[in-house]
């Protein structure tokens, strides 16, 4: 345990010793450390976004897009009457792929097969529905169900929670290296920030359980992280 502590001593002390240094009149130079720091918010999502396809197939490609369409149309109706809004569902992607068909030795036959892929993004706004979103909209046709994400519609008051915490932490770093220098910490002299998360703006984690009645559905946490850089005077 000494041994622990006296190596944490000197890897601080060192630290002290790398931080840049300013010049001063006379010669003199500004003694710094720098630090990081970092803090995050956990809250629920109250948003999620899930991308919901129909995919067909034929060896005519008009009557494959007309299959298609008419499906589509009924799983977007759907995706409505489960209560996502007119305006939160878009057509993220439209494909027809003409496939070559080919007989047992690997020759094509000169037939045909049309892929159509038709796929809509819907934002929900009430998370605990997802289940029941999507038992409708497969109930109604689709067929391709992925990139299920929740996050938060406004995370404004967790980021600036999250940067206090960030503040906190760096300073109670840097008090700590300073005092196991024999300095005494001075005023900051530059600060740096980066926020990480949440969905919809970087990276955010989900765990835990939760859901609609429908498909069971694990609704977990959003993060909201915000990291610091700070440069101190030290006296």
């Amino acid at each position: 345990m000494m041994l622990r502590k006296s190596l944490v001593l000197l890897t601080l002390f060192a630290a002290v010793v790398l931080a840049g240094c300013g010049a001063l009149p006379g010669g003199a130079t500004e003694r710094t450390i720098s630090v990081s720091g970092t803090g995050s918010v956990s809250l629920p999502p109250d948003i999620v976004v899930v991308n919901i396809g129909v995919q067909t197939q034929g060896d005519n490609v008009a009557q494959s897009v007309a299959e298609n369409n008419r499906r589509a149309a009924q799983v977007t109706e759907a995706i409505r009457a489960a209560g996502v809004a007119e305006e939160d569902v878009r057509t993220t992607y439209f494909s027809v792929s003409p496939q070559q068909q080919y007989d047992p030795q690997g020759m094509p036959t000169g037939a045909v097969t049309y892929w159509v892929d038709n796929t809509v993004t819907a934002t929900l706004r009430q998370v605990e529905q997802l289940g029941d979103l999507l038992e409708a909209a497969l109930g109604a046709g689709a067929n391709s169900i992925n990139g299920v994400q929740f996050g938060v519609d406004d995370a404004t008051q967790a980021e600036t929670e999250a940067r206090q915490l960030a503040m906190d932490d760096a300073r109670q770093r840097a008090e700590l290296v300073a005092a196991a220098a024999g300095a005494t910490l001075g005023e900051p002299i530059s600060i740096s920030t980066s926020a990480i998360g949440p969905a919809f703006g970087g990276a955010y984690e989900v765990a835990g359980i939760g859901g609609g009645g429908g498909v069971p559905i694990s609704t977990g946490s959003t993060e909201v992280q915000v990291q610091v850089y700070i440069v101190y005077s030290l006296r």
